[in-house]
C-alpha cells in the first residue's frame, strides 16, 4: 500500500518541477542608459511649440515650429527659414542661436517677449 502512494508523490513532484521550470523570465538589461531629465523636458516643451502660429494683430504673418528644428516665418512679402532651439531653464526659444526670446505657451496661445515687446500668436486651426 505504501508503494503506490510513494509513486504518486514522486510523479507529482516531477510534474511540479517541470511546470516550474517551464516559466522563463527575460533577463533585465543592465546596460540600458537613460537620458538626463533635462533632455526629456526639452522634448516635452519643444512639442508644445511645434505647429503653425498666426500673429494676433497681423493674420498675414505666420510662424511655424517644425519637429526638424526648422523655424519658418511667412508674411505677405517674404518667407524666412531658420533653425530653432529651446532653453528650458530660462524658458527661451532661440532662432538661429542669435535671437533668443522668452516665451510662454498654452494650448492655443504663444507669447514671445522680444526687446520688451510682447508678441502674441494663436495656434492655427489649419494644421
Amino acid at each position: 500500500m505504501k508503494r503506490p502512494q510513494s509513486i504518486s508523490v514522486i510523479f507529482t513532484t516531477v510534474i511540479l518541477a517541470a511546470t516550474l521550470m517551464s516559466f522563463k523570465t527575460k533577463p533585465v538589461q543592465q546596460n540600458q542608459t537613460l537620458e538626463p531629465e533635462e533632455i526629456v523636458i526639452d522634448q516635452v516643451i519643444a512639442k508644445e511649440l511645434i505647429g503653425i502660429w498666426v500673429k494676433e494683430d497681423d493674420p498675414d504673418t505666420v510662424i511655424m515650429f517644425k519637429l526638424s528644428n526648422l523655424f519658418v516665418e511667412k508674411s505677405k512679402t517674404k518667407t524666412t527659414k531658420k533653425k530653432w532651439s529651446v532653453d528650458v531653464k530660462d524658458r527661451k526659444v532661440c532662432i538661429d542661436n542669435s535671437e533668443c526670446m522668452n516665451y510662454e505657451v498654452t494650448e492655443n496661445t504663444l507669447i514671445l517677449y522680444k526687446n520688451k515687446e510682447k508678441i502674441v500668436y494663436n495656434r492655427s486651426t489649419k494644421e
